[in-house]
This record gives C-alpha cells, sequence and structure tokens, in this order.
C-alpha cells in the first residue's frame, strides 16, 4: 500500500505540498498540483480518511438525530437530506432517540467538534446547556421542524397550517371545533402545543368560541387521539370537527368515533395533519407537509453553515396545503 511518502518522492516534492494538494490548498502552482497528482495516480494512492480529517480539522461526517417516534414519516426526510449531501462528499452518522434522556445524552455526546462537522435534528428540543455549547464552539446545528433562539431551523408553518385546518371547517358549516394537539416538545408534555396559537386566531377571524374542554393537548399517538376525543365527546355539547395536530391522532380520532357510534364524516369531522401514507389509505382530511423538501433544505442550511462558520442562523418556515378527502362534510343541520 504506497504512503503519501511514496507520493512525495515519486513526485519530487515534500510530504506538506502532498498535503496541500489533497487538502485543495490555493497556495500550489498548477502545475506543481498536476505532478502530485499525477503521482497519486501512477501509484494508486488512496489518502487515509482519519488523516485528512485531523489535518483540516473537518470529519466529512454529518450527525442525524432522529427520535423513534417519527417512525415511517422518517423516510422522505432521509430522501431530501440524502438529495442534498450526495454532491458533498458528506457521511450521515444517524442517531436514533426514544425517550428525554437518551435525546439529553444524545445531545450532550454526539453534537460535537472533532465527532463531526455537524448536526441535523429532526423533531427534537436540545437542552438549554447543549445550546449554550454550540454557540460557544461555533458548532453548526439545524433544526428540523422545531426551533430555537439563535439555531437555525427549518419546519412547517404550524399556526398556518392550524388556521387552515380551522377554516376549512368553519367553512363547511361547523361552528363547534376541537383541537387535539401535540407538544412542541413531545418529551415535555407541559410545553406549549404546536398548533394552538393558529387555532385560536382562526377561531377568533371567524367568531367562534374556544369552548371549555375543546383543546386537548396528547402525546404523538392513535392511542392518545382516541382518548382525547373520547373527553371530547363527554363535554355536555361535543365538537362537530376536530384538527388533529397529526395523522396518528387523527386515525386515533376517527377510531375512537367510530367505536362509539359516530359516523365520521356524518356526525364528526376530522382534519389530520402530514399527509402520511396512512392519511392516504385511509381517506382522511389532512394538511400536507413537504417532507422530502424540509429534509433537503434542512440539509442545504447546514451545509452552508460548515462551509461558511461566519452565517448568521437562518429560520426557514414552509406552508402545508390542505388536502380534503373523505372525512370531513357539514354539519348535521
Amino acid at each position: 500500500m504506497p504512503t503519501i511518502d511514496d507520493v512525495a518522492r515519486a513526485a519530487g516534492v515534500g510530504i506538506g505540498t502532498v498535503s496541500r494538494v489533497l487538502n485543495d490548498s490555493p497556495l500550489v502552482s498548477a502545475a506543481l498540483r498536476q505532478r502530485v497528482l499525477a503521482a497519486i495516480e501512477r501509484l494508486g494512492y488512496r489518502p487515509n480518511p482519519v488523516a485528512r480529517a485531523f489535518a483540516s480539522r473537518r470529519t466529512h461526517i454529518i450527525e442525524l438525530l432522529v427520535p423513534l417516534f417519527l417512525g415511517p414519516i422518517f423516510l422522505p426526510v432521509l430522501q431530501g437530506i440524502e438529495d442534498a449531501v450526495a454532491e458533498a462528499d458528506y457521511t450521515l452518522l444517524v442517531r436514533t432517540v426514544e425517550d428525554r434522556e437518551d435525546r439529553d445524552r444524545a445531545f450532550e455526546r454526539c453534537c460535537a467538534r472533532g465527532r463531526s462537522d455537524g448536526a441535523l435534528a429532526l423533531w427534537l428540543v436540545p437542552p438549554a446547556a447543549a445550546v449554550e455549547r454550540f454557540a460557544a464552539e461555533s458548532f453548526p446545528i439545524v433544526l428540523l421542524n422545531v426551533s430555537h433562539p439563535g439555531l437555525s431551523s427549518v419546519g412547517v408553518d404550524h399556526d398556518a397550517s392550524a388556521r387552515a385546518a380551522v377554516k376549512y371547517c368553519a367553512g363547511l358549516g361547523h361552528e363547534r371545533i376541537a383541537l387535539v394537539d401535540r407538544p412542541v416538545d413531545t418529551f415535555d408534555p407541559a410545553s406549549p402545543g404546536i398548533c394552538e396559537i393558529g387555532y385560536r386566531e382562526a377561531m377568533s377571524s371567524a367568531n367562534l368560541d374556544v369552548r371549555d374542554g375543546y383543546e386537548q393537548k396528547v402525546d404523538l399517538s392513535q392511542t392518545a387521539g382516541s382518548a382525547a376525543l373520547g373527553r371530547l365527546l363527554n363535554l355536555a355539547e361535543p365538537p362537530t370537527a376536530v384538527v388533529a395536530a397529526s395523522d396518528a391522532q387523527a386515525i386515533g380520532v376517527v377510531q375512537a368515533a367510530r367505536g362509539r357510534g359516530w359516523r365520521v364524516p356524518a356526525d364528526i369531522s376530522v382534519v389530520g395533519y402530514s399527509d402520511s401514507d396512512y392519511a392516504q389509505f385511509l381517506g382522511i382530511s389532512t394538511i400536507a407537509v413537504p417532507l422530502r423538501e424540509l429534509g433537503r433544505e434542512a440539509a442545504e442550511v447546514l451545509l452552508s453553515a460548515i462551509a461558511q462558520p461566519a452565517l448568521m442562523p437562518q429560520t426557514v418556515f414552509r406552508p402545508g396545503q390542505l388536502v380534503p378527502r373523505k372525512t370531513c362534510a357539514p354539519p348535521r343541520a
């Protein structure tokens, strides 16, 4: 196996010159660069990636933190990320996150200089200590579908999506519209709901009251959606339409309604959020989210931050799109 010393001798230069050629230094003349490259080709030399990372202070690795609750939603996001990094000579190192403690360990151990050149965190809110360290180390990180002051983020405009869903239901004639929301930080039930502001704004714009008990904030699951609808149907005046903050919750709402003998949409209308394969298969009205595009854009923002450390953090919001299907209809007269 030829070494960098062999290349230097074959090209008649020092090891430092070979290193500068390998790292695309502008300090090497075109003729000298060509001579070194010819020696590399002739000898079949392949640089040691660890040594190159040490010399350039680059690992050519991007870390990807993914919570397990994303499930199949992660696949189109990953496709978008790979679209962006395919030509950038970077390797993705994926770390899955199961719970709050696992998330905190991941941000502490994984997102650090020397381990990677930057990180993407999907649907994860970083703890305060990690945010402080990112700033102190100028470590590039981009949050996807959550935001934090001082960090770059790319995501959907949740408030606009909630407004669109409520407006759609109100346009069908619904006045009693409830919200099955989920926390911004999935691992912190006390954090605000992702759709609560948009929901309240839309209800106010439509001159509709947000009734007591009509806002249910639960976790991201079908079971939680079912339980939330059970509480809504036990109210003195149950809603005639439900806007959910995820397709999983919306599926739970539909299942619970049918389990109680309520017809969807004849007795109650349901709108989900994400446009997952399940929502498409089951015909659930929803807000479509451009998952692949979000992944690509988040990766592009991160690559720009790695290449240009002086760039200010960016926040990019993309709109969702209402997709009417079989779970919405005008309320019963």
